[in-house]
């Protein structure tokens, strides 16, 4: 929405956060009772629900009339719910949206890391944000829609990490663009791990869609995902007991990018990130029944765990006082020559 056109949309439409605005929300049923949350609508197709109580992740999306991200069993839980147990206690509340951010210090596989044992992905997502904010604004001509907040994960005679968050949402685009801050507020040098859990899902993600990167490399996690590297681009049917597959993409061409192109609904969704801080794109092919969805994750430091990182010298860290910031966006669109042009850029 352009501030040049409200005078006239005004003769339509007394309030105009119903074309294009923020709403806030609390959920009040179930376990996600009590989760505050917003609600944003561009203007252009795209409707998001932002947990102020998830780490201002984005538990739903939807374009065009048509949900776009993976909606685990699960559903959203509150984070009070949540205990670290290996593995189980993340996906116990991992309802999957378009963003589940995994950090601050710790993401990946579980595992123990210098006598410290670590959970699946960390508990960012599962930390309530403080100081939130969301408000309606120009930039020139063009309201964005922008949230912002902070993550503290820390304890006492351990770490002292911040992370500020700030989330813009165009209305010309359908384009979701987060920047964020990490700080070591503490006083001995710390691991930063953050992986972005970017997920797609039923509709957008059927049989027939495919997978664009421009990355030059891409390589399997397991012996999985080697037998079934020719076709890590396809999408398929899901199928009954169908073992998740992992492909890393390193060495972009470019502007760092991946997107799920649906050739059916004509939509696509493009992640777009800065591969000098998120160096690795974990490309989450979930094939399996019921929990059938695609990641495409751009990290810092991979996602087997940071004793993995650790010992293969690819662990990032913080010294006191330190900060660092990692940036990377989110689009849903319909422009066929958009689309094209980036299946034109992605490596063959």
């Amino acid at each position: 929405m352009k501030k040049s056109q409200e005078f006239e949309l005004r003769k339509y439409v007394g309030n105009l956060n119903s074309l294009c605005g923020i709403s806030s929300f609390t959920f009040n049923d179930g376990p996600a009772r009590g989760v505050k949350a917003f609600r944003a609508v561009n203007g252009q197709g795209l409707i998001l629900h932002i947990a102020a109580d998830r780490g201002l992740d984005i538990p739903f999306a939807s374009f065009k009339g048509f949900p776009v991200c993976f909606s685990s069993v699960t559903g959203l839980r509150s984070p009070a719910l949540y205990q670290e147990d290996g593995a189980l206690g993340f996906l116990r509340q991992f309802y999957g949206g378009l963003l589940t951010t995994c950090g601050i210090t710790y993401s990946g596989a579980p595992c123990e890391d210098e006598g410290q044992k670590l959970g699946l992905h960390g508990p960012y997502d599962n930390t309530p944000a403080q100081g939130v904010c969301a408000e309606s604004l120009y930039e020139g001509d063009e309201k964005v829609l922008r949230f912002a907040g902070s993550v503290r994960e820390s304890s006492v005679f351990g770490v002292n990490m911040l992370l500020k968050r700030e989330m813009t949402v165009e209305t010309e685009r359908s384009v979701i663009r987060v920047k964020d801050v990490v700080e070591n507020q503490g006083f001995e040098e710390q691991p930063v791990m953050m992986t972005y859990h970017v997920n797609f899902g039923y509709p957008l993600l059927d049989e027939g869609a495919r997978v664009y990167a421009n990355s030059k490399k891409v390589a399997p996690r397991d012996e999985n995902a080697t037998a079934n590297l020719y076709k890590y681009n396809l999408i398929e049917a899901p199928g009954v007991g169908r073992p998740e597959e992992c492909f890393f993409h390193t060495e972009p061409e470019g502007e760092a990018f991946a997107m799920l192109h649906n050739p059916k609904l004509g939509i696509a969704s493009i992640v777009r990130y800065d591969d000098k801080v998120l160096p690795l794109l974990c490309q989450w092919k979930c094939m399996h029944a019921g929990d059938y969805a695609l990641g495409l994750e751009p990290t810092a430091a991979g996602v087997l765990g940071r004793a993995a990182a650790r010992a293969a010298g690819e662990l990032p860290t913080l010294a006191p006082g330190a900060s660092r910031e990692f940036n990377f966006s989110i689009e849903l669109t319909d422009d066929e020559a958009l689309i094209d042009s980036l299946k034109a850029k992605a490596v063959k």
